[in-house]
């Protein structure tokens, strides 16, 4: 196990303009109060703190995040009873460039997740979906492998488009519902991965309930059943598929069905077509 630090790590963003590494602390782990002209963020692995400005301490906790701007002098200070273990990812903007699309994700990132404010990572999908991308950063910094740096660029900017979409999400939910954050969390999963074989076992799983509850939610809060909203993002999908290639068995494979003719049965379910009659409606309207 790393051993408990004292004193804060040396940041090495070199050419490449990003850095990442994990700073366990000591109960008497000690800081100055400093700017930078690169961004931060904070994510609590275990302990309890706070992120201290010039203006103000933010008490944080395991599964937060914080985004600090470049400039803003700060520090973390610990709870001796519990100090911190944080991954610090490190930043400069100007990594991103003159490429529009990887400053969307930068703009779209700082317009959604407020600077200074902790956010809690509370449910099972969005804590394992944050953790796996910071380890993927990790891992390639590690590997220092030829195209490195466009890789952690990559991970980089999924990671910030990752969490103002879930943030916006979060927002979006009732404040009065404890449950709300974590089955959408589950939903976000199944929205993410319906072209993969999914089980009821694995939602109710993240959205911390039994299998009986999770149906019953699920129910409630969609208006439809598991089973049928999968139909129907699978059959979505599939749709937008042959439209542009015109293979319907590419499609329903892409699409998550194993069996193509139980795709055929679901499809003329939702649509009243078959699939060649969708495809050949669809060249009729392009003609």
């Amino acid at each position: 196990m790393e051993r408990r630090r004292k004193r804060p790590h040396r940041v090495h963003l070199g050419e490449r303009g990003i850095y990442i590494f994990e700073s366990r602390h000591s109960p008497d782990f000690r800081m100055e109060l400093v700017a930078r002209e690169f961004v931060h963020l904070y994510f609590v692995r275990e302990g309890r703190g706070f992120i201290e400005t010039e203006r103000e301490r933010l008490a944080v906790r395991e599964n937060q995040l914080v985004y600090v701007p470049a400039g803003v002098a700060q520090r973390p200070l610990d709870d001796p009873s519990d100090p911190l273990t944080v991954i610090i990812l490190c930043f400069y903007e100007s990594v991103f460039g003159g490429c529009t699309a990887a400053g969307e994700g930068l703009r779209l990132f700082s317009s959604n997740v407020p600077a200074l404010t902790p956010f809690k990572v509370g449910d099972n999908y969005t804590r394992l979906e944050v953790r796996r991308r910071l380890r993927n950063i990790f891992a390639e910094q590690l590997r220092q492998r030829d195209g490195g740096d466009a890789v952690i660029l990559a991970h980089l900017i999924e990671l910030l488009v990752f969490l103002a979409r879930t943030y916006a999400e979060h927002q979006a939910l009732s404040p009065t519902d404890p449950g709300a954050a974590a089955f959408a969390g589950s939903l976000q999963y199944l929205d993410e991965n319906f072209h993969h074989p999914v089980r009821v076992e694995e939602l109710a799983d993240l959205a911390n309930m039994s299998y009986r509850s999770y149906t019953e939610q699920f129910k409630r809060r969609t208006g439809r059943t598991v089973t049928q909203y999968l139909s129907e993002r699978r059959v979505d999908y599939a749709k937008r598929l042959m439209l542009e290639t015109d293979d319907i068995l590419f499609a329903a494979t892409e699409a998550g069905f194993g069996d193509l003719t139980h795709f055929y049965r679901v499809f003329k379910k939702l649509t009243g077509l078959t699939p060649k009659q969708f495809i050949e409606d669809g060249r009729r309207i392009r003609q």
